[in-house]
């Protein structure tokens, strides 16, 4: 077992992969089936993963307007975000822009914290979300111009709905046991899709392995996993911890395209990820002075000194 001190940078060091191989699996997956599909099976994969995982372990099931505060949830960071996003993965924006909008989301959550948390982020994670943002920027720049055309939309929609996913989830799920609050929005999402489906007319098969292989990652990893980690870290952290985590997750994307997709490597994704890096560490406090100023404020609402929840 990891220890208790140990715990939150192992799941850091976990999460951004974890994250970032969503925009490749999904890219593959978009292209073996229709997104409605995708979705489908997503969800079916994630939930089976999930009420396995709460057979197991047992958490308590969520109470009155707990329900409400999950499903919610679900239709902003599972079916709304997702949505958009391969929607526009489909519609030929690449994985590496996909990640580079989605990238957005943590400058956007940092900024919005303090107004709909009460949440004061102070001067270094704001420092380190503009720092963070840029290397973004610097990672994917040349994309900007790449011809995606209107369908760049798309994935804007979707860092709108995991920026509101994000917020909502740590303002009113946080003492959601992690297990019932992935289940049950795995679950509201597939309910979600299907009854959706009847108008969607679509074949709900992939074809071939690479389809298969696709849904599944996205949802026992990406899906079930990913969402694991996540929930863990905003317990633990603030939203701004995560944030930052999430600015090297378009450098990540950019780095596992090029032998997965075969993307060529550019000296800027590189570039980019160092900067990611720089605002990552800025932002959570890991530089000299940071702890001995938190621990003279100790009251103090800084990123990646929230308490446990």
């Amino acid at each position: 077992m990891v220890s208790s001190r140990w715990l939150v940078p192992v799941l850091a060091v976990v999460f951004v992969p974890l994250w970032a191989s969503g925009f490749i699996a999904g890219k593959i997956a978009t292209g073996h089936l229709a997104v409605p599909a995708v979705l489908l099976w997503r969800f079916v994969i994630a939930l089976a993963v999930m009420l396995a995982a709460a057979a197991v372990l047992r958490p308590a099931p969520p109470r009155g307007r707990a329900w409400l505060h999950l499903a919610v949830t679900a239709l902003l960071l599972q079916v709304g975000q997702f949505s958009f996003v391969y929607t526009g993965l489909a519609s030929g924006v690449p994985a590496g822009l996909s990640s580079l909008v989605l990238g957005m989301a943590p400058l956007l959550v940092g900024l919005l914290t303090p107004l709909l948390l009460a949440t004061r982020i102070g001067i270094a994670p704001a420092v380190g979300l503009l720092i963070g943002a840029t290397g973004v920027y610097v990672v994917l720049a040349d994309d900007l111009g790449g011809g995606v055309g209107a369908a760049v939309v798309f994935p804007v929609l979707g860092m709108l709905s995991l920026s509101a996913g994000t917020l909502y989830q740590k303002r009113f799920n946080d003492r959601t046991p992690v297990v019932t609050s992935v289940a049950v929005q795995m679950a509201t999402s597939l309910v979600a899709t299907l009854a959706a489906w009847p108008f969607l007319g679509v074949d709900p098969l992939p074809s071939g392995v690479d389809g298969w292989l696709a849904v599944g990652w996205l949802g026992v990893v990406n899906s079930a996993g990913a969402f694991v980690v996540m929930f863990l870290l905003l317990r633990r952290r603030s939203t701004v911890f995560v944030s930052a985590l999430l600015n090297l997750v378009p450098a990540t994307t950019a780095l596992c395209a090029v032998p997965v997709l075969g993307e060529p490597l550019t000296p800027q994704a590189v570039l980019g990820l160092v900067i990611a890096l720089v605002g990552m560490f800025v932002g959570i406090g890991r530089f000299p002075g940071a702890r001995r100023r938190r621990v003279a404020e100790p009251g103090s609402a800084v990123a990646g000194t929230a308490p446990p929840g």
